[in-house]
């Protein structure tokens, strides 16, 4: 069984969000939500990737990729990582560190639009939106980390 977590540590874009429930929240809709396994007490996310398109490429659930464009998209799981790479461009838009992870239970790294057709591009080390770059900032014990409106 999966619950909601309160508790957690996530790396998201090159920035560490600590019991910060909604890491990034669009136009009231919260993109990511994060979960804890009861049984190995392991740190889930759920997050939709979207294209520019606005076309549905990827669902990521408890952190593991469950489905995908696998005709455009190469899709990769192992123990520790979960990613998905554009094929055309060789590009990892999806990555989800689930063990192994400095500083954090969970680093997540992406590129998705959001359903409107808004751009979050958090890589490893940042996070660009609407042409704001931020790094290494920490969110702790907020109700929500970045808002866009």
């Amino acid at each position: 069984m999966w619950q909601i977590e309160n508790e957690f540590s996530v790396k998201l874009g090159g920035n560490t969000y600590i019991n910060t429930p909604n890491l990034i929240v669009v136009q009231g809709e919260s993109l990511f939500k994060i979960y804890r396994s009861e049984s190995d007490g392991i740190l889930g996310i759920d997050f939709d990737v979207y294209n520019s398109s606005r076309a549905k490429v990827a669902t990521i659930r408890k952190g593991i990729v469950v489905s995908g464009d696998e005709a455009a998209y190469e899709i990769s799981s192992s123990h520790e990582k979960y990613s998905v790479t554009d094929k055309s461009s060789g590009k990892e838009i999806v990555s989800v560190q689930r063990r192994n992870v400095s500083g954090a239970e969970l680093e997540v790294s992406v590129e998705l639009y959001t359903k409107t057709g808004f751009l979050i591009n958090a890589t490893p080390t940042s996070t660009n939106v609407g042409g704001m770059m931020m790094t290494g900032n920490v969110f702790k014990d907020c109700g929500a980390g970045l808002v866009i409106e």
